[in-house]
């Protein structure tokens, strides 16, 4: 995989939600779709983090399911990123389990895609 950029290997059909949408309609637009994490993104497709399962899990454990939490409170803010052009091989980190899904980025921080363990284990098995 050493020279496989990940903007070959990415999923560019998007699933994204605003920040100030609640928690419950994320998780219905993630049932709907069938994805396990949601890019957070401005009005202008700029990421400003991703809500996964895992922020679901503790979302439930810390609070009544049923609030209006709001996505922007419960997302990770601080969320890895990678650029088209980077190598897959120098994100290591994502196929050692750190991360199951990695949003990929232009310079002006607009998503225009996501990396998935899915999409390297594809990879891997077309070889």
């Amino acid at each position: 995989m050493t020279d496989v950029p990940v903007g070959r290997l990415m999923s560019t059909e998007l699933v994204t939600v605003a920040a100030d949408a609640t928690a419950a309609e994320a998780a219905e637009r993630m049932l709907e779709t069938g994805v396990n994490s949601i890019l957070v993104v401005d009005e202008d497709g700029r990421l400003e983090g991703l809500l996964t399962g895992w922020d679901f899990v503790r979302l439930v454990r810390e609070n009544d399911p049923h609030d209006e939490t709001l996505v922007g409170e419960c997302m990770t803010a601080d969320v890895v990123t990678a650029s088209e052009g980077d190598s897959v091989e120098a994100l290591a980190d994502l196929a050692d389990g750190e991360y199951s899904h990695l949003p990929v980025t232009d310079e002006d921080g607009v998503v225009v895609g996501m990396l998935s363990t899915t999409d390297l284990t594809k990879h891997l098995v077309g070889r």
